[in-house]
């Protein structure tokens, strides 16, 4: 495969460059049309004379809030980006978003048994984004999901989408890339710090906000941002976004507006029970990770790369914004645009995103070129800036360490357990994940303390904890229930796997010395997650079937 990229100049300077590369002998064309001109007019114009100029190609087009080529930034400009393959068909439609629209629609036009990715911009004011991409992403889950909403240059007040024909303002244009050999990667960038404590939102409906912690989200926002974040809202609080952690990724919000009741309007969704916290960006961390970024992806075949990143980002990054994306030109030529949020989907995650770069690789080869990083620009940075973000990492980390962790036998404490039980239910609904819980108690503990001491008992229960912690897996989860009890939160397990994991911790407890004490054994009650569990539910089972092996005679486990 290999992609043209161009910025329209006229109809002529576009006819001769589709001439001069001789586009026209390939069968299977997609084109991407990104315009920060939001004109309709204007958009048909380009995109109807590429369709008579290609007739057999595919067209997405969007408006922006500013367009990728070449790792620079531009605004108001139609950049054209016309990708042909030869071992991909491509196929595409335009849907409008109204009461006639199906989700299986798109199943039946564009799903193929070797759908590799689907590339979707829609609107970026007036549909339901993440329902959107929620229903799309259940329809064929191991397809890689990209793309963006439409901007208009931060004006919140007209976005649309468009093909060869129409164009839309409650709408959706999709393409699907079909092949058994097309190489596909996505991944995105975020580089935001969460500071503070966590909050949980209390009251939400979609993407308004009105409390966290059961208080309203604007006495918040002045409590920790100070009282005259009021003024010039939002943009005052950029710089702040929200940030969801579900599961392993980061999730970053930022608020777009507020009602007149001083709710937030957001730019995505949240769900009741969101654990968030206030956040601060630096571009620092991704110039000084520059390197290490290159590395990890220069291993990965690239023949194209698609941006889609957020207008947001763009805003307070500015021109430092480039540095990023001179690490993608790098590896292979990049074009794309700002949008209002970002579609992302690969096997672990289905989210619309805020003020990230998102980007997706596709190659109809293997081979991997051998790639430079280009030297970027000399920019200036703000020294005291960086030195305050990495104070307020480090003594975040700190406080972190101290509300989460059991002082005594340095695992989890049971606060964060009920945290880490609660995401990971959501989670595992959200995703159909599996997961498995186990309880561990400690046969005969309160004999230690009688026969030896709490001096001795304390020492026990620290090496008893550093057991359970080195022979978990790395995203296993340790905590300290109280007492001598433990709780175990193993993912994407079966019952035979936590079987395997609690056999496993019996033989290294029975070869470890707790001099003075003879011998210690521990009973385990397991269980696996069921759909439409609580946290209540699933712990009642593993503690009666922790129960019960001790009434079986303990040193064994049972499953609840």
């Amino acid at each position: 495969m290999k992609s043209f990229n161009t910025q329209f100049e006229n109809e002529k300077a576009l006819k001769e460059f589709v001439e001069s590369n001789d586009i026209v002998k390939y069968e299977n064309i997609l084109i991407q049309v990104f315009t920060g001109i939001i004109d309709e007019k204007h958009s048909l114009k380009i995109s109807s004379l590429l369709k008579k100029l290609l007739p057999h190609s595919s067209i997405l087009g969007t408006t922006t809030s500013g367009e990728i080529y070449k790792h620079k930034i531009y605004n108001k400009t139609t950049l054209i980006s016309i990708s042909v393959f030869e071992k991909t068909v491509v196929k595409s439609k335009f849907y409008k978003l109204d009461g006639n629209f199906r989700t299986s629609d798109i199943k039946d036009d564009l799903i193929t048994d070797n759908t590799k990715a689907l590339i979707i911009f829609s609107d970026g004011l007036k549909s339901d984004s993440e329902r959107l991409l929620k229903e799309i992403s259940l329809l064929k889950p191991d397809i890689t999901i990209a793309g963006g909403r439409a901007g208009d240059n931060l004006e919140f007040k007209k976005t649309y989408v468009f093909d060869g024909e129409i164009y839309g303002e409650d709408a959706c244009v999709i393409a699907s890339l079909n092949s058994d050999e097309l190489i596909v990667n996505s991944d995105y960038l975020l580089n935001w710090t969460p500071i503070g404590r966590d909050m949980i939102v209390t009251k939400v409906e979609g993407n308004i906000l009105y409390e966290l912690d059961h208080t309203p989200v604007m006495e918040i926002y002045k409590k920790y941002l100070g009282k005259d974040i009021i003024n010039d809202f939002p943009f005052s609080s950029l710089e702040f976004p929200l940030i969801i952690k579900r599961d392993k990724f980061l999730i970053a919000r930022g608020a777009i507006s507020y009602t007149p009741e001083h709710a937030l309007v957001f730019a995505g969704n949240f769900e009741q029970g969101d654990v968030v916290r206030f956040s601060i960006g630096n571009m620092d961390d991704v110039i000084n990770d520059t390197a290490k970024y290159f590395s990890y992806y220069k291993k990965i075949p690239a023949e194209s790369i698609f941006v889609y990143s957020c207008s947001e980002r763009k805003l307070l990054m500015g021109d430092k914004l480039e540095e990023e994306m001179n690490i993608l030109e790098s590896l292979a030529p990049t074009v794309g645009f700002f949008t209002y949020g970002e579609y992302f989907h690969d096997s672990n995650i289905a989210e619309l995103l805020n003020i990230t770069t998102t980007f997706l690789t596709l190659s109809e080869t293997a081979k991997i070129k051998k790639r430079t990083l280009n030297s970027s620009s000399t920019q200036k940075y703000d020294v005291v800036k960086k030195a305050l973000i990495h104070l307020i990492r480090v003594t975040t980390k700190e406080l972190e360490h101290t509300s989460t962790y059991d002082l005594l036998t340095e695992v989890h404490n049971r606060a964060e357990y009920i945290k880490r039980i609660g995401l990971k239910l959501k989670s595992a609904s959200r995703y159909k994940e599996r997961f498995g819980l186990i309880l561990v108690d400690i046969d005969y503990f309160k004999l230690v303390n009688d026969n030896y001491g709490h001096a001795v008992g304390d020492s026990v229960l620290q090496k008893f904890a550093s057991i359970l912690s080195k022979n978990v897996r790395e995203d296993d989860f340790v905590a300290r229930w109280g007492g001598e009890e433990f709780v175990i939160i193993a993912n994407h397990v079966s019952v035979k796997d936590l079987e395997r994991l609690t056999k496993k911790l019996q033989k290294v407890i029975a070869k470890t010395s707790f001099a003075p004490v003879l011998k210690l054994t521990a009973s385990f009650g397991l269980s696996i997650y069921m759909e439409n569990d609580s946290e209540e539910t699933l712990f009642k089972r593993v503690d009666n079937a922790m129960y019960a092996a001790k009434k079986d005679g303990r040193n064994t486990y049972m499953i609840g």
